[in-house]
Parts: C-alpha cells; structure tokens; sequence
C-alpha cells in the first residue's frame, strides 16, 4: 500500500493508463471525419488498444489499459487540445481518476464535451430592480 500511495502522490506516475471519451453527435458537432480523426490520434496514443461504440446522440471510445512506458503522455494531450477545439460551443469536462487494480495502480481519465445551459454567444439581459 505504501509503494501504491508513493508513486500516486510523490511521484505521480501509475503503473497504467486508461481513457474513457464521449464524442456528441448531435447536429452542431464537428463532422464524422473530424471525428474519425480524432479516434484515429486516440488510437496512436493507447497503442491500438480501444474499443469505439456507437451509443444514443455520441460515440464512446474506451480504451484498454496501457503500460506506462508505451503510453505517449503527448499524443493523448493532442487528443484532449483537439477534441476542446472540434468542440468550441461546449465546455470539456476533464476526470482523473487514480484506481488500484491488480495491485498496479492505474490512472483513467474521463473526458466529456458538455453543452452549456446558456449560448456563450448570447448577450446578458440587463437586470430590472426587483422592487420599483
């Protein structure tokens, strides 16, 4: 447990790497080749070691775990910078979990594009005093 505590808080480096992505694609998401695109880099990332499902309204790439020293650290944060960008009407929610399993510790990450309740294009409307 010691050994497990140690490299999760003072050395930060699990022993894997997982993902869980969700891609919308409702009509204002990017295009089935943007996308395609993306899972392609994803893929670069884990090694070829993910699965790609069709769900209700998105796409859920789920990836195997991966071994620290084959997982490429930079080519997931291209993933990440490119979904954000595909993205520009939704807000990026980003997860990291750190989990033991098997006795390796594995960090997983959770990645969501959620639509935000309000248009970020739209002006505020001016307040009115609540009594006159």
């Amino acid at each position: 447990m010691l050994k497990r505590l140690w490299k999760r808080y003072v050395a930060e480096r699990p022993d894997e790497y997982q993902a869980y992505i969700s891609l919308p694609t409702e009509s204002s998401a990017p295009t089935m080749g943007a996308l395609h695109d993306l899972i392609q880099d994803a893929e670069f990332a884990f090694e070829g070691r993910l699965d790609v499902y069709a769900r209700r309204r998105r796409l859920a790439v789920v990836t195997d775990r991966v071994p620290r020293e084959t997982f490429d650290t930079a080519a997931f944060d291209a993933v990440i910078e490119t979904l954000e960008s595909l993205y520009d009407a939704h807000a990026v929610a980003r997860v990291e979990k750190w989990r033991s399993v098997n006795g390796r510790l594995v960090k997983t990450y959770v990645v969501v594009p959620v639509k935000p309740l309000f248009s970020k294009l739209a002006e505020p409307k001016a307040a009115r005093p609540a009594v006159q």
